[in-house]
């Protein structure tokens, strides 16, 4: 019961920052509380990225749920590295579109989310059948 607590962090975390986006713009464009304040500010900077970012990778912390944890262990190995550096690329780019070609915040972190989620999927697959083959021999 415990290693499915610690596998239902990932996907509590996403629907907590999905539920952040939703909350944020909810008190910016409803009341004036939150208007001009700290979390208006960081909507378009932060918010809307992360949130975009969550929602691609979703699926994947739902997954995450019904995996092994030996499958869970050797993602989140992968991820103590791949998501500090899709943090960086998603920082790293400007918050508006300046020129035809280039990419803003928003489209960075959907890319990071896809390919974060492909390569996730991918070793999961990859080590999902590895245990079965042992298991079964």
């Amino acid at each position: 019961m415990k290693t499915k607590i610690i596998q239902f962090i990932p996907a509590a975390l996403a629907l907590a920052f999905v539920g952040f986006r939703y909350f944020s713009t909810w008190c910016i464009l409803t009341t004036h509380v939150c208007y001009g304040t700290f979390v208006d500010h960081i909507a378009l900077s932060f918010t809307k990225p992360l949130y975009f970012f969550t929602l691609y990778s979703l699926p994947l912390a739902i997954i995450l749920i019904f995996v092994s944890r030996p499958v869970f262990n050797s993602w989140f190995r992968l991820a103590a590295w791949i998501l500090p550096l899709a943090l960086i690329f998603i920082a790293t780019q400007p918050v508006y579109t300046t020129h035809i070609l280039s990419t803003n915040r928003d489209d960075a972190a959907r890319f990071a989310a896809e390919v974060i989620t492909t390569i996730s999927l991918i070793l999961i697959i990859s080590k999902y059948v590895a245990l079965r083959r042992t298991v079964i021999k």
